[in-house]
């Protein structure tokens, strides 16, 4: 219950955002929902004046019951606003289907018996009197008519379309009350005194056994229909639910769902009224269609590190933008941007991070839950910001290009590694299936929160990727050979090794070598290209080749280069062949039984840096190579 309880603090530590009107938490008995028309009445509940509502302002704060807030199917009516088929007493009047509209009069009869009830309870309320007499007088179908909010066929019955993107059936009402005695907002949905009177009245209602919550500990009326909604693209699927008394959703273990699990009323209603809150404030999700969720997030409610794009240090603003810089830069800038958040949380302060995704349309399940506390977990953000960057190319508004040292977001690492390019209105986008995207983002972020090497298996897939250039555009693939870089930089440093992000010269790894080897013969070719010519070098085409069997194909490359090597300049021609002369020298130093064996992933790494350092040379000097 670990997960419920954390839930249940947030909620009572942001108690003060029930009702807030930007960005508000649901109080208990209370959920968001989606409005599409909004009424406005007089005190006595005579129509003034309808309106749809804007997409923008659309979240409406509106009391429920046990029943409805969790309902799927059935007829349990919310207790103020809800649907037209609910709360238009003569919406069944303007229906063809006699089926339908008997369905929407015992829906009506509900709705108004129990809001009945409430006004005339102790715990009555202006606006719910005022909405009571409006919505008896059965006329709000018709009036909408009138308002050109609905619109009828030339049979007098409701057309097929639509208001606010939704049916007429299921579009969601809310009211405005104009000249109300209550000193509040005349919006029903942002009066703190009608959500207090509704609490009250609900609370003498209630009905239901009374037990010991597994949250609270006290003994409380325990809650059997737990709410949905949590995510909006799985709005049916909720994490407790205990409804089938025939398969197997708790039998084989308990003879009942209440041996399984009691929780009260009130807790659940704060615990999943906070998810809510949180999932649509800060919740990040993976996946375009089949989508995972995930939250970070400190109970008491101070700022952390926003999940989006590996915890959102993308460490880039106004004063450096266009600019490249070093990776000394990078970390003093990681610091500070760490050290922000460090002087807001204290070093016990709780962190939690969980995952959320639907197993069925009406289950919803926890993928992953994590608990840290803030210095632990700023520290494992530290780790992996430092250990696992590399240099990627931008471009400034004029298109000119810059290097800068970035680390790659969680979202690019597993389209990079598992991905395939496909041509997309004119553009070369790398994308990747949603099952594969959820759970290897999980394993990343598994990764950073625990500190964990990166898999084996990732490094080997990403490095199988960068080889393969010809599969990708230009710019595609180097996105991919930093992002493999940066990996691979992270997984040997976490093994103690020690990753330049300069060419090392001293480096006598082969497959280094064997790298640097590569980009050379790539360097050679490309200097003879005209500015015109697109073909790529030899060494990119048989690149996939050079992995595998890199002495047999160097000979390959070493012949194509001759022509080459004639169209230089003699000062540039001494200038490449001494470059391979010195790393040739250092690979036959390695045992000479295994040259010829396929390179490991840190031939990578020489050949980015050697092909740099190349570049370096042309752009600040033409005449380098010469001298």
């Amino acid at each position: 219950m670990s997960w419920m309880s954390m839930l249940y603090q947030t909620y009572e530590n942001n108690v003060h955002m029930v009702g807030n009107v930007k960005d508000p938490l649901s109080g208990v008995a209370h959920m968001l929902a989606n409005a599409q028309i909004e009424i406005t009445i007089d005190e006595d509940g005579t129509f003034q004046k309808a309106s749809p509502v804007n997409k923008e302002s659309r979240k409406t704060l509106i009391p429920v019951t046990e029943q409805s807030q969790g309902r799927s199917s059935g007829d349990a009516p919310h207790a103020l606003c809800d649907t037209l088929s609910y709360i238009a007493g003569d919406f069944s009047m303007y229906l063809f289907d006699n089926e339908l509209a008997k369905k929407c009069d015992r829906k009506f009869l509900k709705y108004i018996s129990a809001l009945a009830d409430w006004v005339n309870s102790d715990y009555s309320h202006p606006k719910a009197k005022a909405v009571y007499n409006y919505v008896s007088k059965k006329c709000m179908t018709s009036d909408l008519i009138k308002a050109g909010i609905l619109e009828c066929n030339e049979n007098g019955k409701l057309s097929d379309k639509k208001v606010s993107d939704n049916i007429y059936e299921k579009a969601l009402v809310r009211f405005i009350v104009n000249g109300s005695v209550s000193n509040a907002a005349n919006t029903t949905w942002q009066d703190a005194t009608l959500f207090d009177k509704y609490i009250e009245y609900y609370s003498t209602v209630q009905k239901g056994t009374k037990d010991i919550c597994y949250l609270t500990g006290r003994k409380q009326t325990i809650c059997v229909n737990h709410p949905n909604g949590i995510i909006s693209s799985n709005y049916g699927a909720k994490l407790i639910s205990a409804n089938d008394n025939s398969n197997y959703t708790f039998r084989g273990r308990f003879i009942t769902s209440d041996e399984a699990c009691t929780v009260s009323y009130e807790a659940t209603q704060k615990a999943h009224n906070a998810l809510i809150w949180l999932v649509a404030r800060q919740g990040y999700t993976f996946g375009n269609k089949d989508k995972r969720t995930f939250i970070c997030w400190n109970p008491k409610g101070k700022d952390v590190p926003a999940l989006e794009d590996s915890f959102g240090l993308t460490l880039e603003d106004d004063t450096m933008e266009n600019s490249s810089y070093t990776e000394e830069i990078y970390k003093k800038r990681l610091m500070d941007a760490l050290n922000g958040y460090k002087n807001k949380l204290d070093n016990n302060d709780d962190i939690v991070i969980i995952g959320l995704d639907a197993a069925t349309t009406g289950r919803l399940s926890i993928t992953y839950y994590n608990e840290l506390k803030a210095s632990d977990f700023l520290n494992r953000l530290q780790n992996w910001y430092k250990s696992c960057c590399w240099y990627y190319t931008k471009f400034t508004a004029d298109n000119k290009p810059y290097q800068t040292v970035l680390t790659p977001q969680t979202k690019r690492i597993v389209e990079y590694t598992f991905g395939t390019e496909h041509e997309e209105k004119g553009k070369q986008l790398i994308k990747v299936k949603d099952d594969i995207m959820k759970e290897q983002c999980q394993r990343i972020l598994n990764c950073i929160l625990n500190a964990q090497p990166v898999p084996r298996d990732i490094i080997h897939a990403v490095t199988v990727k960068a080889s393969t250039p010809l599969a990708y555009s230009r710019g595609n693939h180097e996105r991919v050979l930093s992002t493999a870089c940066a990996l691979i930089k992270k997984y040997y440093e976490d093994k103690g090794a020690e990753i330049k992000m300069t060419l090392d010269y001293s480096e006598t790894d082969r497959s280094y070598l064997f790298g640097r080897l590569l980009a050379v013969a790539e360097k050679v070719e490309r200097a003879t290209y005209s500015k015109e010519d697109t073909r790529e070098p030899n060494a990119i085409r048989l690149q996939s080749a050079f992995v595998h069997h890199p002495m047999y194909t160097w000979a390959i490359l070493e012949k194509a280069l001759i022509p080459y090597f004639q169209k230089l300049n003699p000062g540039s021609r001494k200038f490449y062949k001494d470059i391979i002369s010195n790393i040739v020298t250092a690979i036959c130093e390695n045992d000479k039984t295994i040259l010829n064996k396929s390179l490991g992933e840190k031939y990578l790494l020489g050949y980015y840096l050697q092909r740099a350092e190349l570049n370096t040379f042309k752009n600040n000097d033409e005449n380098n190579e010469e001298d």
